[in-house]
């Protein structure tokens, strides 16, 4: 029996410590059109694709982002690149930029695909949070 309680009391302490780090993303993963998923509505944000083209054979794309709060909003964001099929191709290198928007602020992301072989992309976006030592 204090094996149980002892069980519940710790698995009810970490999961007091985790972090919620699911954002919105905006997916066009197979070249199609781009659609809006959120995984946290308190991020108050909107993407939209403004344009997606081909520079030098490259795909780029420019993403609209919204903040719909009326403070600041301290944000990160990750553009995925897919290939025809749907599978995830080698990333630029670059990890998560950070971002902050102001008050109801409008912000156009831009990126560039690392190869040639990109047809379809998603760029995630998550909210930075701070942590207590």
């Amino acid at each position: 029996m204090k094996r149980i309680v002892l069980a519940c009391g710790l698995a009810l302490g970490l999961s007091a410590c985790a972090t919620n780090t699911s954002g919105v993303a905006l997916s066009a993963p197979s070249g199609g059109a781009a659609q809006m998923q959120v995984g946290n509505s308190t991020l108050d944000l909107h993407l939209r694709e403004l344009a997606r083209r081909q520079q030098n054979g490259l795909m780029q794309v420019n993403v609209e982002i919204v903040n719909e709060r009326r403070g600041d909003n301290p944000l990160q964001y990750l553009f995925y690149w897919y290939d025809a099929s749907g599978q995830e191709v080698a990333s630029d290198g670059r990890g998560w930029t950070p971002l902050v928007l102001h008050g109801q602020q409008v912000r156009t992301l831009s990126a560039l695909a690392p190869t040639l072989d990109v047809k379809g992309y998603r760029l995630s976006v998550r909210e930075v949070i701070e942590e207590s030592n």
